[in-house]
């Protein structure tokens, strides 16, 4: 089922089936700025818990589990405990399903807010029966004509740049970067952590999207050959690579909550010039 929320500048419908953004509208104009799906990729926007990417196979405790793309969240129906005019919250809890392919009893919370031309987006993760490892973190992808965006970072004077599938990093001073088909016929995902401000992505048609986040990694994604559309992922956690260890534990970028609860989120405001 789909929930629609707004403020006096945007317009944000969400579905119960895994808790993603199906629109984001910004009313001045009444432009659609979320990817509407498509052959260049089915999803509109991903709530990743508590795997990110296409991982292998990884092992608890010495007994080993199959994931599926990002986690378990958005393969799974999720409750609606709290709405209003600018909000809508959803829960979820371990269940049969979820156990298959994470073997941890946790509650999970996801929340979204609209004021004036931002929306905040927050994930709450906490662990139900002792220490508990996850990645979380954000996927949308959000309308780029040509699939590209000009990107400006602030505080990217000590950033690292982690090579999808390689186990290395490599350090950077970036300020700028034109995210577009070659950069992502190149790098696939580029993934860059130790960004301390705010992300700006500006498109062709006049629109701005800036991101703030304490996020420990960004990603940047869009299909290399076709598609209007670029995503900006705030990341609590990293793509797996084959060299990462198998134990979920010892993943780089994992966390963990031991029943204390643990809230993640970042901030989106839409601009036009």
């Amino acid at each position: 089922m789909d929930y629609t929320i707004k403020s006096n500048i945007l317009q944000l419908t969400v579905t119960d089936e895994g808790g993603s953004m199906r629109s984001l509208i910004y009313l001045p104009t009444g432009e659609e700025r979320l990817w509407q799906g498509g052959s260049a990729w089915g999803s509109r926007d991903v709530v990743i818990f508590p795997i990110i990417g296409h991982a292998q196979p990884y092992t608890v405790g010495g007994q080993t589990y199959t994931p599926k793309s990002h986690g378990v969240v958005r393969y799974s129906k999720l409750n609606v405990t709290d709405i209003g005019e600018n909000f809508i919250q959803f829960s979820l809890e371990e269940n049969e399903e979820t156990l298959k392919t994470y073997p941890f009893a946790f509650s999970f919370m996801l929340r979204y807010e609209l004021r004036e031309n931002s929306m905040k987006v927050t994930y709450f993760v906490q662990s139900k029966g002792g220490k508990m490892p996850f990645y979380v973190g954000g996927h949308p992808g959000l309308k780029a004509p040509g699939g590209e965006a000009i990107i400006e970072i602030s505080g990217g004077e000590n950033a690292t740049e982690y090579p999808l599938g390689e186990d290395c990093s490599r350090p950077l001073e970036i300020k700028r970067l034109v995210a577009n088909k070659q950069l992502f016929k190149e790098c696939k995902t580029l993934q860059l952590g130790g960004i301390t401000g705010e992300i700006t992505a500006s498109v062709a048609d006049g629109f701005n999207y800036t991101f703030y986040s304490n996020c420990p990694l960004w990603a940047f994604w869009s299909n290399e050959n076709e598609g209007d559309y670029v995503c900006i992922e705030p990341w609590w956690g990293i793509n797996d690579f084959p060299a990462a260890p198998r134990e979920l534990s010892l993943k780089p970028f994992i966390n963990f909550d031991d029943g204390a609860g643990q809230a993640f989120s970042y901030m989106l405001t839409i601009t036009k010039d």
